[in-house]
């Protein structure tokens, strides 16, 4: 045989060889999947070499990623750098500046994560939940903090005999001014010709009939009002009525504000109370007025004030977690996870990614064994021409 022809045979087959050889150690890392058996009796290396350690290896790398890669003081080190707060604050700037911006109301916000029949549901607790809140404030003020049981005086700060006496002067002024400004109204003229009448019509007999003949209704009103408004103006008659009134407020001074309302209501007057605060608080309306509103209607009087806390909340929020982590990776139990997730994870996906990563790695590997058998081959025939 030709010793050319036969070298280059010898290093062909070599280096397939090689090639073969290194090709199928490779494949033998992922394959076979399972234990292969023939006869009864499992063929060796099957099942593949990362098959048959995987649960070693989920262990390892568990052990590796808690206790050295994902640590405690290395996180720790992450979160104190300047660019990670800087980071963390612009990101929580945009999220600020894009919501606040959108145009939708609060309620269809909140219908991208909830159904309506969960809104509908929440507001209907929340508003049971704040009337719970208002009834007990309510009680707490008026049963253990004793307002019901205060005197009306004590409400009103440095309440005094001069106070009261200065109150039933304005009170009576205000009475008269209001009884001049009906009686100038039509209503007050309709009311003073009805009188006017009336008197005519009493005295009866041959002088009331030749009264209501003779008296004019138009000339007689005005000098009754004029007459009305110059006793209303007197300031003897506006001290009776002061008199007067001061001698009711100096008894009611004294009452209880139970007692008043009591005596306004004619029933027990806490549960009156808050039947008054359901009244003027439409806890509802306000709750459904608040989900109708838009969003830049809601945020814009805070929009400025919620910018400017935002990297005091990031300076909490990383105190906060440099404080709670090691804890916090202490209660998850990151080898644990790792581990278990390890585990779970399919050996095709790590074929491919180890594939995708180390691809041009593998088949330089395939080729090197190409070479070094090609290598072999051409060196066995050397020692073979010189044996001959």
């Amino acid at each position: 045989m030709n010793p050319l022809f036969m070298i280059m045979i010898n290093m062909a087959v070599a280096g397939f060889v090689g090639g073969i050889t290194n090709h199928l150690a490779i494949k033998m890392l992922f394959h076979p999947r399972r234990p292969v058996y023939i006869g009864g009796r499992k063929i060796p290396f099957t099942p593949g070499l990362i098959p048959k350690r995987k649960d070693e290896i989920a262990v390892s790398l568990g052990q590796v990623v808690g206790e050295y890669l994902v640590t405690s003081a290395g996180l720790n080190e992450s979160l104190q750098r300047p660019d990670f707060r800087q980071k963390l604050i612009r990101k929580l700037e945009d999220w600020l500046e894009e919501w606040t911006s959108r145009e939708e109301t609060l309620e269809e916000w909140i219908l991208a994560w909830k159904s309506p029949e969960q809104i509908e549901k929440f507001k209907a607790g929340l508003k049971d939940w704040l009337q719970s809140k208002v009834r007990e404030g309510a009680a707490w003020l008026w049963m253990d903090k004793g307002v019901g049981t205060k005197e009306l005086k004590s409400f009103v700060p440095g309440w005094n005999e001069q106070k009261r006496s200065k109150l039933a002067g304005r009170m009576a002024d205000l009475l008269a001014e209001e009884v001049k400004s009906e009686l100038m109204s039509l209503r007050g003229e309709r009311l003073l010709r009805h009188m006017i009448s009336r008197m005519t019509q009493r005295s009866g007999g041959f002088l009331g009939a030749l009264a209501g003949f003779f008296v004019d209704e138009d000339k007689l009103l005005p000098k009754v009002q004029a007459a009305l408004f110059q006793q209303l103006d007197s300031q003897s008659f506006r001290a009776t009525i002061q008199v007067h009134l001061d001698g009711r407020l100096a008894g009611l001074e004294s009452m209880t504000l139970a007692e008043a309302a009591r005596h306004l209501a004619g029933e027990e007057p806490f549960e009156q109370l808050l039947e008054h605060i359901e009244t003027v608080l439409p806890i509802r309306k306000w709750l459904d007025s608040l989900g109708s509103m838009k969003l830049p209607q809601l945020t814009e009087p805070y929009r400025e004030v919620l910018k400017a806390s935002i990297p005091k909340a990031v300076d909490m929020f990383l105190r906060l977690a440099e404080n709670r982590l090691e804890r916090v990776i202490e209660a998850i139990e990151l080898p644990a996870v790792v581990e278990a997730q390890v585990s779970k994870f399919p050996i095709e996906r790590i074929e491919e990614i180890l594939l995708s990563v180390s691809g041009k790695e593998f088949r330089a590997i395939t080729w090197l064994g190409v070479l070094l058998g090609g290598f072999i081959g051409l060196f066995q025939s050397v020692f073979l021409l010189l044996q001959q």
